[in-house]
């Protein structure tokens, strides 16, 4: 479990601040600086609180628990990933950069297992998530600055 979970802090928080941290004086030498951050709709702390999403799997009383439970180290990675970015939007809005984090959507990548259940499952084409990748590079959600865009417009936190 453990092991599990660093993965996901390493990848989603550690690895995405290291390599921010890294590239930000070539960011600031742009005319038009942004800085996106990739989440999930898995994120959101306001909805998971409302039930709205995913539902979580119907489990058994005692211990263990049996059943598939909801990836929590890769929704707490991408929620700590959302603090990062807000982190990032108040310390780089002196320098006129403007940050986001884009939740895409459930789409049928090939990241999060096969692509023909993901499909089945309902997951929409990759493309959704670079349409609205480009929509926000391309100014936009230029309104949405600092907030988690989303398709159907900002996701709550």
């Amino acid at each position: 479990m453990r092991a599990a979970w660093n993965k996901d802090y390493d990848i989603n928080v550690a690895g995405t601040q290291v390599l921010t941290h890294t590239f930000i004086p070539l960011l600031l030498k742009s005319s038009n600086p942004r800085l996106i951050f990739v989440t999930s709709g898995l994120s959101s702390l306001e909805n998971l609180a409302n039930g709205v999403g995913p539902a979580p799997p119907k489990v058994q009383a005692g211990w263990p628990k049996t059943g598939m439970q909801l990836p929590t180290g890769y929704r707490s990675s991408k929620t700590a990933l959302n603090m990062m970015m807000l982190s990032w939007h108040w310390d780089l809005q002196p320098d006129g950069v403007k940050v986001w984090a884009v939740s895409p959507g459930f789409l049928a990548t090939g990241l999060g297992g096969d692509k023909a259940e993901l499909e089945r499952r309902g997951a929409g084409h990759p493309s959704i998530g670079g349409k609205l990748i480009t929509s926000v590079i391309e100014g936009d959600r230029d309104a949405d600055v600092g907030k988690v865009v989303a398709g159907h417009g900002v996701q709550p936190f």
